[in-house]
């Protein structure tokens, strides 16, 4: 091959190889981490290219958790940026997400200088430079306060991502309100909503999420909500793919391993069910005496706070133990404030639409409502207290029954030494009880027990080395955590996941 030839055919491949630069299939996955790559799936690929020709993309992507939305996303940011259609991109996120995405940003070849946190402290200095061009990472904690999300508006962005979207429904007036300003106030901006619960039950909450996302779904919600409307949604603005469908139609093999589910009922001793139905007789007795006679909180939050009451008791007798503790204490007890009482109303989804996404962990709320209650009780009061928390002590001394139902399940998990157990609880108080007891059975599995409740998040660093060492460390077996943390942490990894309270979506 003469010299002149092999330049024109390296000439010719180098042209060949560009022009595929731009297909949306190669495009994203050009240059990504060669340390850690994302694995890419058929069903990824189709959303990409599916959307490629649209101006502007409006789509949420409401795949079933772990079927890689976040990647989805980013290949789709990646290809626009190709072509050049954004400079700019705002990705929104809950506050344990912000490091999960960094990560994935990273992994798919985002350059490290090119990925920026706005935060409390580097929104000013950000601003100052006129918000360079890049990926800019937010909590949904920062934006929802008033000072920072009038900035944020201000800034061109090219693309918005909203990751757990359904979060910004039309009763939580302030996230609400700052979709308006972000998506609906600039109509040909890219935006992707991401959630893997998109409808969550509520026709109205949904389709008023698609009518933020697509301007021109106009007319009210209810004329929407029938089966033709929702079919023709599918793949026009909803990707929404379980992972039967990755297995079956699009990979074609076994990628995802089949899920079973079993629910354990665990039969109360006599001494634990006499002690639940002695404890809600007297706290239901004293919020019908705090709405009826007191006037303090509303006699519709009575059913919800004896239902929170019966879970936080039922959960474990050291939850009990702990509440009833801090109605003995004598401590300055705050008084029933308009904020606070708007906190257990949010709380409970009673009357309140305004709840927004807790970054604040939920026994604070009821811990601070506990509190409140402790200068109105009578000597009476405190004497029935008193036998109760003696009850909830003698029932830990004897081992409660869920938690040795537990022991006994971990006990036949551990003998299989590749599995990973996650467990569940509503309650720090009882992750914390959860480990310690079974510690104290198995002192051999110390350093294989792992705990991440609000107390772990609130330390970005420990959080992350905790939640890094479950997921990559053999030797970590079980992890017991709040589900406030749920989404920050790779469920894949788990061979099985224990809720030990029932659900509140169940």
């Amino acid at each position: 091959m003469t010299y002149e030839l092999r330049e024109n055919v390296k000439e010719l491949l180098a042209m060949i190889f560009e022009e595929l630069s731009f297909h949306p299939f190669i495009a994203p996955y050009l240059n990504t981490s060669r340390i850690s790559p994302p694995q890419h799936y058929i069903h990824q690929c189709e959303v990409v290219g599916r959307l490629a020709l649209r101006k502007p993309i409006r789509a949420l992507i409401g795949d079933e958790i772990g079927l890689g939305k976040t990647i989805t996303a980013l290949s789709v940011a990646k290809y626009l940026e190709k072509l050049g259609r954004v400079r700019r991109v705002l990705i929104i996120v809950p506050r344990v997400l912000v490091m999960q995405w960094r990560k994935e940003l990273l992994r798919m070849g985002f350059p490290e200088s090119k990925i920026h946190h706005l935060e409390r402290s580097t929104t000013g200095f950000l601003k100052l430079q006129g918000f360079p061009e890049g990926y800019y990472i937010a909590s949904m904690d920062l934006i929802k306060k008033e000072g920072r999300i009038s900035e944020i508006v201000k800034v061109p962005w090219d693309l918005i991502i909203i990751d757990e979207v359904h979060k910004f429904g039309y009763k939580t007036k302030r996230f609400w309100r700052i979709g308006k300003m972000l998506v609906e106030g600039f109509p040909s901006r890219d935006v992707l909503f991401l959630s893997a619960t998109p409808h969550r039950g509520d026709p109205h909450d949904y389709i008023a999420r698609l009518q933020l996302l697509d301007p021109y779904l106009v007319g009210g919600w209810k004329s929407m909500d029938t089966r033709r409307f929702y079919e023709s949604t599918h793949v026009a603005i909803l990707f929404r793919r379980t992972k039967e469908d990755v297995n079956k139609i699009y990979e074609e093999k076994e990628v995802f391993l089949p899920a079973k589910f079993y629910a354990g009922v665990i039969s109360a001793r006599r001494d634990e069910a006499v002690f639940i139905e002695r404890l809600i007789t007297f706290l239901r007795g004293k919020l019908m005496e705090f709405a009826y006679e007191k006037g303090l909180i509303s006699e519709k939050v009575i059913p919800l706070l004896t239902v929170l009451i019966f879970k936080r008791a039922a959960s474990s007798p050291y939850a009990a133990f702990t509440t009833l503790e801090r109605l003995l204490i004598r401590r300055a007890a705050p008084n029933f404030t308009e904020e606070l009482i708007d906190s257990v109303y949010s709380f409970l989804g009673v009357e309140y639409g305004d709840y927004e996404y807790l970054e604040r962990d939920p026994d604070e709320i009821f811990n601070e409502f506990i509190d409140s209650t402790r200068s109105l009780l009578s000597q009476r009061d405190i004497e029935e207290i008193t036998v109760l928390r003696d009850m909830a002590k003698s029932i830990m001394e004897k081992g409660d029954s869920k938690l040795n139902a537990l022991i006994s399940l971990l006990e036949s998990v551990m003998v299989d030494e590749g599995s990973k157990v996650i467990v569940f609880t509503e309650y720090r108080d009882t992750a914390n009880y959860l480990r310690e007891s079974i510690i104290k059975k198995h002192p051999e599995w110390s350093a294989s027990i792992l705990k991440l409740t609000s107390e772990e998040t609130n330390d970005e660093d420990k959080f992350q080395r905790i939640k890094n060492a479950f997921e990559t460390n053999p030797k970590a077996r079980i992890l017991i955590a709040t589900d406030v943390i749920a989404e920050g942490v790779n469920l894949q990894v788990a061979h099985i996941l224990v809720n030990y309270e029932i659900p509140w979506s169940l």
